[in-house]
């Protein structure tokens, strides 16, 4: 651990412990006083009900606030209580996710509502809260804090970022034992008489003072006793975590209208329980319209007769790097060893289906409904 000299531009000076922890009641004191005058209108911040807090807790892991508020009321407004989104069916709770990506956290919300629902009362404390699904140690730890005022310390990235520069600690946000080493730093600086207040401070502080690049010192209230700011060396920490090699892969999307309604199908890619338009992975050596031709009578139970390249678009879903081709579809007969009947979805109705981001990037390439692709007789695939 570095040995910061004395904070720049004076003011209050670093506890002279060996662990080089700031002082605890000052430090609470002036991080409680700035979140109160600084801290965002945020909306769950309104209520200490656990249910609204929990959903903003899932919500935000993968999902930044400008994006975060509105899904959080719309949300709220589809599902109101604990009850009704575990009344719902898993295509509904999809559907109301949709457009927010690593769609896990929507079905372990799911099932941890009907789990909740089923025992009649909300868990109070983390240890309870983090034997739900989908519930880990930060988010059992903020909703018990928050809500029921638990002296239990948060540590997600922010915080991870604010104690590892405050103590100039080389962690690795993603490192587990250094993860620990966070939390028991976080835990002695905790208030116990608001817990859940300084959570929420520490975690503001690092999301709109303390920021990964270009951090701004000059408005942090606790900088006089921040290691790496007497050091000068505030980006040094924390160290960054190796990254995982992405897998690239190619599909073909395939775009098809039956009497004005977009021809669907369950994910079998990228999302399990989404809808999707037929996709095909190429063989080696393989177009994607010849793709197409070859896989599309066994997605969506008619031949395909002609595919016409509408453009490439890119997505990506956790460490997978997709690049999708899309092509307009002209069907033809029915396929005797076709699939049951693939869901059909007129255009104002796609909103109300669980559905991923590609398909509007695909969408947004495609003819539009009830048009034969233009040059379709000239592009006839192979074996269509």
């Amino acid at each position: 651990m570095a040995t910061p000299r004395g904070p720049r531009g004076g003011g209050v000076r670093r506890s002279g412990s060996g662990s080089g922890r700031p002082p605890v009641a000052p430090f609470r004191r002036r991080l409680l006083a700035w979140y109160e005058r600084e801290r965002r209108d945020l909306p769950w911040r309104g209520t200490r009900e656990p249910y609204p807090v929990w959903i903003s807790e899932v919500l935000l892991q993968q999902t930044t606030v400008a994006v975060g508020v509105p899904r959080w009321k719309a949300f709220l407004a589809r599902f109101p209580d604990l009850e009704s989104l575990a009344a719902a069916s898993p295509t509904e709770v999809l559907a109301a996710w949709s457009g927010l990506g690593y769609y896990a956290r929507a079905r372990n919300l799911h099932r941890a509502a009907r789990l909740v629902a089923s025992r009649g009362s909300f868990p109070r404390s983390a240890r309870e809260l983090s034997a739900l699904p989908g519930i880990g140690p930060y988010t059992a730890a903020a909703i018990a804090s928050i809500c029921f005022d638990e002296p239990v310390a948060v540590v997600d990235g922010n915080v991870v970022r604010v104690i590892s520069r405050l103590l100039a600690l080389p962690a690795v946000a993603a490192r587990g034992a250094d993860r620990e080493t966070v939390r028991a730093e976080a835990t002695a600086l905790l208030s116990p008489s608001r817990p859940g207040d300084f959570n929420q401070a520490l975690m503001e502080l690092g999301a709109t003072v303390c920021l990964p690049r270009s951090p701004r010192c000059g408005a942090c209230p606790v900088a006089a006793w921040c290691a790496a700011h007497a050091d000068g060396r505030e980006e040094a920490f924390p160290l960054p975590a190796p990254r995982k090699p992405s897998r690239r892969l190619t599909l073909a999307a395939g775009v098809a209208w039956r009497g004005g309604r977009l021809v669907l199908v369950p994910d079998r890619h990228l999302v399990p329980g989404h809808l999707v338009v037929p996709l095909v992975v190429p063989e080696r050596g393989e177009s994607p319209a010849e793709a197409l031709a070859r896989g599309w009578s066994g997605v969506a139970g008619r031949r395909c007769v002609a595919a016409v390249p509408r453009g490439t678009v890119s997505h990506a879903v956790l460490d997978r790097r997709y690049t999708v081709v899309v092509l307009d579809v002209v069907e033809g007969a029915r396929a005797p060893e076709g699939p049951s009947r693939p869901r059909l979805v007129a255009p104002d109705g796609l909103t109300s289906v669980p559905r991923g981001g590609l398909l509007g990037k695909v969408l947004a390439l495609s003819g539009p409904p009830g048009r034969a692709p233009r040059g379709a007789a000239r592009r006839r695939p192979r074996g269509g």
